[in-house]
């Protein structure tokens, strides 16, 4: 697209990325985003941003704009693909930069928004917090959306090895408990008593993918991409995903593969790559480090929505174990 093109249809044909956290939209965000078709727009209802990248800074994780409020949102996205001006935005984050990771925060910032800048297009939202207001973009302006998913007990393993907890007043948001008032009141429950990680993952892996299957699912512009059937099905699954994109799977998105879903190691220590690691073992891990109490529990909680999703009553189970 040229730098003519107004940053109304650059939303409109812009895909987002979303799921919880922990659910795979880095890897998928950033290998969509290896087309030339599209940038990158890194997690824009973020809370907590830093230099490296633009926010709307919501009050809350998982920010719900529902139509009500999306205004607010679309303003700031078209804002953020139309990139500005770039030198007044490097200027304000580079003195603001208080270490020399903060210096190559700023740093990245200018190389995420330079080519948008030079070469307008459509961008990859990629961002887990938008999970409830990816409704809204596809209604309102007809955006893609590619919800990414792990197994319930795949993403409650990655939550509790993480050790922080969620708090659920991030969800006491009007407009969301309407939109789900069967679980209105266990969120408010979970709000005033948060229960072990565990079973706040599983509650928030069902709230989450809830909301999905009833208003993101039944769209033809939503794409469920699943854990389990890229690393089982990678290239079909990869092709069918830049299919739904409308992209074309250049040398770069070949080399991104190559480098991420073929690499060493299982856990993400707070060096190297958050996404280069063995997929295979990644996608194993759970039923090596969940006790069978807890895949009970998770199962419990989670099995109606899992189901929809694809989880059968084969996923649950380990070789060896009695059924």
């Amino acid at each position: 697209m040229s730098a003519g093109v107004p940053s109304s249809r650059l939303l409109g044909s812009s895909i987002v990325v979303t799921g919880t956290h922990y659910s795979m939209t880095t890897l998928a965000g950033r290998l969509l985003a290896a087309a030339d078709e599209f940038h990158l727009l890194h997690e824009p209802t973020n809370p907590q941003p830093t230099l490296s990248y633009d926010s709307i800074q919501p009050q809350r994780w998982y920010e719900y704009y529902d139509a009500a409020r999306y205004s607010e949102l679309r303003r700031f996205l078209e804002q953020a693909l139309a990139a500005g001006d770039l030198t007044e935005q490097i200027a304000t984050r580079a003195s603001g930069a208080r270490s020399p990771r903060d210096a190559m925060r700023v740093l990245r910032y200018a190389q995420r928004r330079l080519p948008m800048r030079l070469a307008p297009r459509p961008a990859i939202l990629k961002d887990p917090f938008m999970a409830f207001s990816a409704r809204t973009l596809q209604a309102e302006d007809g955006l893609k959306v590619v919800l990414t998913v792990r197994h319930p007990c795949a993403f409650a393993e990655s939550f509790v090895r993480a050790g922080r907890a969620f708090d659920f007043n991030n969800l006491m948001q009007p407009a969301l408990l309407e939109a789900l008032p069967g679980e209105a009141g266990t969120i408010s429950e979970l709000a005033n008593a948060p229960p072990p990680l565990t079973e706040q993952a599983a509650h928030l892996w069902r709230i989450v993918y809830g909301f999905a299957a009833q208003f993101l699912l039944p769209d033809p512009r939503t794409f469920l991409l699943s854990q389990d059937r890229l690393v089982s099905q990678t290239r079909d699954t990869v092709d069918a995903l830049f299919a739904f994109a409308g992209a074309r799977q250049s040398a770069s998105v070949k080399t991104f593969l190559a480098k991420n879903l073929q690499s060493a190691g299982t856990d993400f220590s707070g060096s190297a790559s958050y996404i280069r690691r063995d997929s295979e073992a990644v996608l194993d891990k759970w039923r090596m480090r969940l006790s069978a109490a807890d895949r009970d529990l998770v199962r419990e909680l989670t099995g109606g929505i899992a189901a929809q999703l694809g989880y059968r009553e084969a996923s649950w189970h380990i070789a060896g174990e009695p059924r």
